[in-house]
């Protein structure tokens, strides 16, 4: 039996929050016949504040595994397999840029179907995006051109907003003009980046950050759990120097962040 009877009759994917790498998985898994169901809290999709603390997941009878991809919940059974690169012990926390669609949860995807010959272009952009968007816009993703992937990124978040692409690109510029004004914060000794913290989130920050290369601390926004959040985006060492001096300073907690991928961030107490 191949991939896709074994995808419908013995396996089950659990999808996590909706963002565009979601989407894109969740197409793929719908082409080979998989059986998809999403992860919630009180019957509703979960979000990125609460993907980890979903309810339990109703399974048909015949599951053998469990994909959790970008989720998980209390009691989770020893046929429930995590496909996920945000947290420690997860498949692809902590690659680096040139292990970038391994790394990453559509890569982990792709290995687990077991589908033949390569990947879609596509996929590889994807891929790059999600796990280390900054180095790939800095040329460290093998195989992926950051001019291409700019193009890409402007069309695809279009779409996924709903807004034009010339929306889309005035805001990474309004943004890009913001970063180069903002003042200097100090992480740590020799650790400087821009201080983006205000009152009203900039629109398309991340996206205008990483392809100036310009990194920054941001906040406070407000999570849908209702807890006011920080976020920083940056160089490895500017990473560690948010989770390991500048935030538990400021009495951050819930911290959590990838130095490999360039980000991070934690919660005001």
């Amino acid at each position: 039996m191949g991939v896709e009877g074994r995808a419908v009759m013995t396996v089950c994917w659990i999808l996590g929050a909706s963002d565009p790498e979601m989407g894109c998985i969740q197409m793929h898994l719908e082409r080979v016949e998989a059986h998809v169901i999403y992860a919630t809290v009180g019957a509703r999709r979960v979000h990125p504040g609460n993907a980890y603390r979903a309810d339990a997941p109703e399974l048909p009878k015949g599951i053998a595994t469990v994909y959790a991809v970008e989720c998980g919940w209390e009691d989770e059974g020893a046929n429930v397999v995590h496909i996920d690169h945000h947290r420690p012990g997860d498949p692809g926390f902590g690659r680096p840029p040139e292990e970038f669609f391994d790394a990453s949860s559509i890569g982990q995807v792709f290995h687990a179907l077991a589908f033949a010959g390569t990947p879609s272009h596509e996929m590889v952009l994807v891929a790059a995006a999600d796990h280390c968007l900054g180095a790939a816009y800095r040329g460290e993703c093998p195989g992926v051109d950051p001019d291409e992937l700019m193009e890409w990124r402007a069309a695809s978040r279009a779409k996924f907003q709903g807004r034009s692409v010339e929306r889309i690109l005035e805001d990474v510029a309004s943004a890009q003009q913001a970063l180069r004004q903002a003042d200097i914060i100090t992480l740590a000794p020799d650790v400087c980046v821009r201080d983006m913290r205000c009152d009203e989130p900039v629109p398309e920050l991340p996206e205008a950050a990483m392809r100036l290369g310009i990194s920054y601390v941001s906040g406070p926004l407000k999570s849908p759990d209702g807890r006011w959040k920080f976020t920083m985006s940056g160089m490895p060492d500017e990473v560690r120097a948010f989770l390991e001096v500048w935030a538990p300073a400021c009495g951050l907690v819930g911290l959590y962040g990838d130095p490999a991928r360039g980000f991070a961030g934690g919660y005001a107490p």
